[in-house]
């Protein structure tokens, strides 16, 4: 069975056919699904998404996009939902250099709340880094922050060790199946074998050959095929790693049985 640990299925991309898209999951051999809210709409929207079947789980975080909102009240909020079980991480946050929708000092300002927060509740964090390796790297590092996952890694293996030795899990994402992403495709076949997840970030990041088409959660199965392929391993041998490793680092293997 297969586990996507980013996705954003409580997103407007899905009001039309939201059971559709999660019935096609639990076909496709998807069981367990971490709904990633990155603002508090799609947080608390986050928290109402169910479907017979299937295993879903929410997180609660400021995208660095939306740094410039960030308030106290909103870090209340995530705190509230970390302290009532109501999350599994915290994030996504982090910092994005590409578009830098909010200023760079702002993401990091964010960003460290964000780290601290996730210490405070013994929560890991869903890292977002776009461009901006070396900045998040050493936020990390120096705010001790050594439990949470690379979320849709698009670093090199350099960048990747720094993070395993830091504690953190790589999640490899759709472009791993891009015919010019060798430096991912090479990462994904070296990171250690519990340190490794995968995900769908969908809508966005759909995996060839659907590139340019709406992502959904089944979808993720491609990827553990690409992901599978690199490592010489067998897909649903390495579907079930990939799934054990996700329920390590979201702590929720107690939350499945509760189910």
């Amino acid at each position: 069975m297969l586990t996507d640990t980013h996705c954003h299925v409580q997103t407007s991309a899905f009001d039309n056919d939201r059971p559709a898209v999660l019935q096609r999951a639990l076909e496709a051999g998807v069981n367990t699904l971490i709904v990633v809210g990155y603002d508090a709409r799609t947080w608390r929207a986050a928290q109402k998404v169910e479907a017979h079947g299937l295993h879903v789980y929410a997180t609660a975080g400021l995208h660095p996009h939306d740094a410039t909102d960030f308030t106290p009240e909103l870090l209340d909020e995530v705190r509230g939902l970390a302290r009532g079980g109501h999350i599994v991480a915290i994030g996504e946050c982090g910092l994005d250099f590409y578009r830098n929708l909010s200023p760079p000092e702002r993401q990091r300002d964010v960003f460290v709340a964000q780290i601290e927060l996730a210490a405070e509740t013994a929560l890991p964090l869903v890292v977002h880094d776009r461009d901006a390796h070396e900045s998040v790297v050493e936020l990390l590092a120096a705010h001790g922050a050594h439990r949470g996952v690379m979320h849709c890694f698009s670093g090199d293996w350099e960048v990747a060790k720094r993070c395993l030795d830091l504690g953190f899990y790589i999640s490899i994402a759709g472009p791993v199946t891009y015919p010019k992403n060798d430096v991912l495709r090479d990462v994904a076949a070296r990171v250690p074998g519990d340190r490794i997840v995968i995900e769908t970030d969908c809508p966005y990041l759909t995996p060839a050959p659907f590139r340019g088409k709406r992502n959904e959660p089944a979808l993720v199965r491609l990827v553990a095929e690409e992901v599978a392929r690199l490592r010489g391993q067998h897909p649903e041998e390495f579907a079930a790693q990939a799934s054990a490793n996700a329920r390590a680092l979201f702590g929720i293997a107690a939350l499945d049985q509760a189910h």
